[in-house]
């Protein structure tokens, strides 16, 4: 009887094992797609503001707004947008007051850090030149990027904050 028991007891703690094992296993797998997923996340948010900051540089105003969810806080100016006419108003605003001389943008570097209430936080650091190519001004903002069922990732907030040009946006978030 001895035997039948040990035998018994060895296979259910084999048993318990693999089932340990395959638990483990899943978290694995689990944890590798939910990176997967946000790094999905991550190209559709850095595609989504390459269009903003052309749609910026275009003065394209409906465009622009069309990346923002409003209420849309402007923490710069103190300002929450609470409809597209607002944020266009804003951006009109914004470019009325721009560099003298500002013919376009370039980015200089995102990088992309997911929060912890799952939005994305953008960090862009970026150029403005004039016609000539003479660099204006160098700024870095940082964009809160929200999801929408109807509209995909959109930007909620953003604040332009000290370019610290020995710190660089993807090292933020590192």
């Amino acid at each position: 009887m001895t035997i039948w028991r040990n035998i018994i007891f060895g296979c259910l703690a084999i048993i318990v094992t693999l089932s340990i094992y395959q638990d483990n296993q899943i978290d694995k797998e689990l944890a590798a797609v939910k990176d997967r997923l946000d790094n999905i996340h991550k190209i559709q948010i850095e595609s989504s503001y390459r269009r903003y900051v052309q749609d910026f540089i275009d003065n394209d105003f409906e465009a622009i707004a069309s990346h923002f969810k409003p209420p849309v806080d402007f923490k710069l100016y103190d300002f929450v947008a609470e409809t597209n006419e607002d944020v266009i108003n804003q951006y009109m605003d914004m470019k009325a007051n721009i560099q003298e001389g500002y013919a376009y943008s370039l980015i200089d570097e995102i990088g992309i850090s997911k929060t912890s209430n799952n939005n994305f936080l953008l960090c862009a650091d970026y150029t403005r030149y004039d016609s000539n190519d003479k660099s204006l001004f160098k700024g870095r903002t940082n964009y809160l990027y929200i999801f929408s069922v109807d509209e995909g990732w959109k930007i909620n907030s953003l604040d332009s904050i000290e370019r610290d040009e020995n710190i660089s946006c993807k090292n933020l978030f590192n």
